[in-house]
Parts: C-alpha cells; structure tokens; sequence
C-alpha cells in the first residue's frame, strides 16, 4: 500500500528572534496609536456590547421582544443614563461657577494665616496670587477706583459667527464620537451571532471548542467585570456624595457623580476627583473639620472599597494581576490618552482570556494573569531547591489544613521529588542541588510529620540508587506509620556492593526497594541476588515512582512485588503484613476469635441468620480485618476497616453519600441499598472486625436498631468471641 503524501510539506515552527519580536510590538503599538481615532470608538462599542448582551439576551426570552427592538431598547437605556448624567453634572458645573468667587476671601484669610505661622513661603505667595487672578476672571473686571490708572484691554472683534464656530468646535468633537459608539454598538448587538461565527473561523484554526470557550469566558469574565465595577461605583459615588452633603462641601453631587466614572480608572481615578472637594473644603470652611472630615471619609470608604468590597465581589473574575493593571493603564494612557485608561482593565482581561486558550498567546496569561503560573508541586519543589524551608513549611502546613496530611504526601511532595528526580541527574554536576534539597526535606519531614522511627523493625525502606529515592522512602514509611506499621528508612549505600554484606537483617522480613527514577533493572536484580543468599526469607518489594519507567514485573526483575503508586505500594504493604499475622497466629496455634466468621451452618452462622431474621433483613455477616477472603475484596475491606478504625456504627445509603465512605464499589455493585455495621470489640481491646446487616430494598435505620445490632453483637462476642465483649467508644 502506497503512503498517503501530505498536500503541503510541513515546515518546522520557528521562534521569533529578539529583534523580530520588539519589531512586531513596536508596529502593533504604532497602528494603535495612529489608528485612535478608529480604533477607540470600536472598542468602546465592543467593551459596551459585552455589558448589555445579557439584557438584550433577557428582552428576548423573556419579553419575546424581537432582538432589532430589543437592541434599539437597550441601546436607548444606555443613552438615556449617559444623557442623565451627563445633564446633572453640567448643572452642577455652572453653579459651582457661579458660587466660586464668593470662596476668595476666605482662601486669602486661611493662606494669610499660615504665611503668619511658617513666615513668607514662595508658594503661598504663588497660590494666592492664582486664587486672585482666578476670581477676577470668575467675576468679571473690577470698577475702577478715582484716580486709578485705567486698564487698556486690546481685544479682536469677536462676531456671532466667531462665538458659533466656537461653541460647535468644541462639542462636535464628543457628539461625533458618541454617534460614532452607538452606531457601532447597534451593529455589533444586532450582528452579534455572524460576528461570532466570522470570529471563530478566523482564529479557531479548525478548533471550535476552544473558540467557543475563548468567546463565552472573555464575554462572562469582561461583561461581569463591567457590570459590577458600575454597581460598585455608583454605590460608593452615592455614599460620597451624601458624606460630602452632610459635611457641607459646595456641589457633592458632582463630586459624587464625577467619581462614579473615574474610579474606572485603575488605583489613581478616585483619588483625583477627590482632590477638588478637598480644596474646596479648604477654601469653604474658616476652619479646618471640613477639610479633615472630607479627607476622613474618602479614606474610609477608598480603603474599605478597595480592601474588603471589591475582592469579595470580583473573586477571579478579571484574572488579571495587579502589577499587570498598572502596567497596562500606563501602556494605554499612553496610547489613547485618558480613554485607554478607562480600557486598560477590560482589555487586559480579554488578552488574559487569549492566552488561556489560545496555545500561541500563553505568553500573555503568564506575564499578565492573576493564576500562579506554577502547580503547588512545582512551587514546592522550587522552595526546597533554593532552601527557602520555612516558606517550605508555611506551604505545606496551609495545604494541610485546608485538606489533609495523606493529600499533601500524595498530591503535593511526592510530585515535587518526581520533579527533582527527573531534573538532578545522579551526576556530580548536581550534587549540590540535591544535598540543598534533601536538607529542606529533611527539615519539612521533621516538622511536619511527628513519626518516631524505631530502630529496629521488621521492615526496611531502602533508596535504590540516590538521594531522592531515599527521601521517597521516607514518604512511604510516613504513610506506613500514619496506617499503624512501623518500618526503617535506610540511604542507598546500605545496598550498594560494599555494604549490603553489612546489613543487619535481625527480625527483617520485608525489605522494599523505593526508585524515583527509571533506572531500575541492574541495581534491583544484584539486591536480589545477593539477598537470595544472605536471607532467602526476607520477602523483596520494589516501588517505581515514576510514570516514564521501564515496564518491569516482578519476574523480570525477580523480586516478590511491585507498585507503581504511593498508595498501591501502601494497601500491597497492609495486606501483606496482615496475611503474615495471621499465618504466625496459625503458625502458634491460637484459636481465633469467630473461627469460620459464620460462613456455614454451624452455630455461629445460625446466631447470625437469626439475627438477620429479627431485623427482617434478609443477609447478615460478620467480617474479619484477618480473615484472607475478606481483605482480598478491597471495597468491602474498606468498609470494615472504617468501622474498626472508628469503633462506632457506619450506617450507609447507598444513594446517599456518607463523609467517610464516598463512592464505595462494594456496595454499588452489589446493589445493596443499606450497610449498618457496628464494631466487634474482644475482651483485649482489639477491634477484630464488624457485624454487619445488608439490605437490597430502602428502609430506614432508626437509633434503636443500632443499639439492638450493637448488643447483638456484644452477644456473639460472649459465645463465640473467646471472652467477654467490651463495648466500642
């Protein structure tokens, strides 16, 4: 069969050079700056199409409105605010203007009383001198005075024509760009969907989910942001307003409203509308509580605002960092003057929301994105690779709280030393790095995990071949230990050709070899030959932490097991220390407790079938931590081990789900409806295992049926326990 050849040969992708790349961003920002006038009012309408496509959205399912009249609607609401605005603040102008020049006198008489207190000062003399050129043109020219020289004023004839080329220069600028905004906005609402789909064509390169995805979360993400920093901002303009009102400052509506719109501007919007009530406090008042009460009440609301308000409301919902934002409104300012700094934020989210999907623009939500660009692994593992240990510990005890000590050794450390295993070669080179990292281990472990390791123990964890083998061992003996089985941790020279004949071996019956690394085969077949001849008893387990190993079996590499994950390698080491339990109780002749568990028509399978009778339950059991058939069906273990851990009944709906069980297969598959189970407690203080009632229909299991099921089995551990029953906790 002939090979199928491609249309197009395929070219390797290339990285852009340092130059190409500072020449790409220099042309994009020179057509930004150049295409302003275009570019500005098409963003505007696009920033705005984002906030009301949810309300034109809503006139049509609900309202039935059809989407022309829903857009012209919402388009006109928009306006209609914008008008409002826009005609109070002008109000409030003017009679700001008209008030003004009553405020110089007692300006000269405050700036007169502190040129008195700190003596003639420059700018004082400045500032006064401003205040009175100020009031002058305010209020007109002064009457002249007998015997003054008259004033020569040299002045064009200015013409009705004149006045009106004027006043129209001045607001057809502003008008024009409004219209220009709306009309890009009605065509963007109403060829909302096309528009979308000629967008998903041109970038999706073929993948429209991701465009798909790209679209609704830059949609929620900008649209969600607007919405609320509008109701945020007219909230607190509200409250400053008032506050300003009650305090007595001269126009605090316009002051209010003019802050609405300029807290849009990232940090510094607030702050520079609120700079002029402060002055005009400063001339009103003689004194000075206005000045200080209007100052009060803008810190107290700037900093509850921006502290407590806004992070709560906002949660992720930008993205964007905050280094990112200022960086982005000096860039746009820059641009587009003051509008960009309006922008800045809304744009910056969407080329944050870019980067997130598109895999060519990762570039953009690493440097401006608010997420940490590294996995709690990773930022682990790089805080033990500088030694930064008590960052180390800081991160680990939050991650602790907030889950648990077994999900930080399994999702968190283990990943961060298969990091450090993949990157710190066993070569010399490293050799510094990885002693930095196994001294910030150590003092992790020691803080973090409380074990006291004995010295002597019938279980050994040995590093196969390098540092971070033995720190992995270290992990597995604290899993082991957190599960009740102690165990030593050895380095890997402790196996190495000359010392393995050194090895103490005393009581040893399980040795397990723990590899981080893929390199596995030579080191693992030499330990087993050499302790096939020094201890042919002692039972070889290896564990291979590594995704990218070499697909070894244990016949391969002639050892008794192998696991591949932390917690395969922990249930493997349970199972088989309980299986040797039991075969040393056999092994020395004593008689366990419920020999048989039931399983029959002796007498204690007959105390249990009546049991399950009286409870009209049509199977009851009784289940063994030691019992081989029992612990090798590991969902139904799972259950027994709960109850003996707790010592208290478990009472389990399948359909409903239980804190300490979750999804349990055991019962999913066997289609049992209800597990009620309590613990069987021996005359030693040692949990042997549960009694336990099965039910296939729903029915509930009332307080009075567990104590009747825990005195039932306090009774079976009278007759067939070896000695009197001790009720569980």
């Amino acid at each position: 069969m002939s090979q199928r050849q491609l249309p197009f040969p395929s070219r390797p992708s290339r990285r852009l050079s340092v130059f190409e790349s500072v020449a790409t961003f220099a042309l994009i920002a020179a057509l930004l700056y150049l295409g302003a006038g275009i570019l500005v009012p098409l963003v505007l309408a696009t920033l705005l199409a984002f906030a009301l496509a949810p309300l034109v959205t809503s006139l049509n399912r609900r309202l039935h409105l059809p989407d022309p009249i829903a857009v012209i609607f919402s388009v006109m609401l928009a306006l209609t605010a914008l008008g409002g605005f826009a005609y109070l603040a002008g109000t409030q102008v003017m009679k700001l203007g008209v008030e003004l020049p009553g405020y110089q006198e007692t300006i000269s008489a405050k700036i007169a009383g502190l040129q008195a207190q700190f003596g003639d000062n420059t700018i004082l003399d400045q500032i006064n001198h401003a205040v009175d050129g100020l009031s002058q043109q305010v209020s007109g020219p002064r009457e002249t005075l007998p015997g003054a020289p008259i004033p020569v004023t040299i002045s064009n004839e200015i013409g009705p024509l004149s006045i009106l080329s004027s006043v129209l220069g001045s607001i057809i600028g502003p008008v024009a760009t409004v219209a220009i905004v709306t009309v890009f906005l009605i065509f963007l609402l109403m060829g909302r969907g096309d528009l979308q789909e000629r967008f998903i064509r041109l970038v999706s390169g073929g993948r429209y989910s991701k465009a798909n995805i790209a679209i609704a979360d830059a949609s929620q993400r900008v649209g969600r942001y607007l919405l609320i920093q509008l109701a945020v901002n007219t909230i607190y303009g509200t409250i400053f307003g008032i506050g300003l009102w009650l305090i007595g400052v001269p126009s605090a509506m316009l002051w209010g409203l003019l802050i609405i719109l300029f807290r849009y501007i990232p940090f510094v919007g607030a702050l520079i509308i609120a700079v002029v009530p402060f002055l005009l406090a400063f001339a009103v008042d003689p004194g000075w509580n206005m000045l200080l009460l209007s100052v009060g009440l803008f810190l107290v609301l700037d900093l509850t605002t921006a502290n407590v308000i806004e992070p709560r409301l906002y949660g992720s919902s930008t993205g964007v960092s905050a280094i990112a934002i200022l960086l982005s409104a000096m860039f746009w300012a820059s641009m587009w003057g003051p509008i960009g700094l309006i922008l800045a934020t809304p744009m910056t989210v969407c080329l944050v929301v870019i980067g997130r999907h598109l895999p060519q623009f990762q570039f953009l939500e690493t440097l401006l994105g608010s997420e940490p660009v590294l996995s709690p692994p990773e930022r682990l593992y790089q805080r033990m690779l500088r030694g930064a240990t008590e960052d180390a510990i800081e991160m680990t005890e939050d991650h602790i709280e907030a889950h648990t000590t077994e999900h930080y050794l399994d999702d968190i450390l283990m990943p961060a030393l298969r990091l450090a295993s993949s990157e710190l070669a066993d070569g010399p080179e490293a050799l510094p790095q990885r002693r930095q990292l196994v001294q910030s281990f150590e003092a992790l472990v020691a803080d973090v995990a409380k074990v006291d390791w004995p010295e002597q123990s019938s279980m050994l964890l040995i590093g196969g071949r390098n540092e971070i083998d033995e720190c992995a061992a270290t992990v597995l003996g604290i899993r082991l230990a957190n599960e009740g089985i102690a165990s030593r941790v050895l380095p890997p020279v402790a196996v190495r050709q000359e010392a393995i004949g050194r090895l103490d071996l005393e009581g040893v019956d399980t040795m397990v070899l723990v590899f981080m690394g893929d390199d596995i085969r030579a080191q693992t077949r030499y330990v087993a030959r050499r302790m096939a001849r020094m201890a042919p008893d002692v039972r070889i387990v290896v564990c291979v932490f590594n995704d990218l190993s070499t697909p070894e079996s244990s016949e391969t590499l002639h050892v008794d097991a192998i696991y591949r994950s932390l917690d395969d390698a922990v249930d493997g080491v349970l199972t088989s220390a309980r299986q040797l339990e039991v075969r040393e109780r056999q092994d020395s002749g004593r008689t366990e407790p419920f020999a048989g568990a039931g399983r029959g028509d002796d007498a204690l399978g007959q105390a249990i079938q009546q049991l399950a009778d009286s409870f009209e339950i049509p199977f009851a059991t009784i289940n063994l931590l030691h019992d081989d058939r029992h612990v090798e069906d590991e969902a139904a273990f799972r259950l027994t081990t709960i109850v003996a851990e707790t010592r208290k009944p478990l009472i389990v709906h399948s359909m409903t789900p239980h804190p300490l069980v979750g999804d349990n297969a055991y019962l999913q598959t066997n289609g049992i409806d209800l597990y009620a189970a309590v613990p069987l407690v021996v005359e030693d203080s040692t949990c042997v295992g549960a009694l336990a009632l099965l039910d296939y229909e729903k029915r509930d299991f009332s307080p009075e049926d567990v104590l009747r099921l825990q005195e039932a089995a306090e009774d079976l551990v009278r007759r067939f326990g070896g000695g009197n029953a001790v009720r569980a906790a």
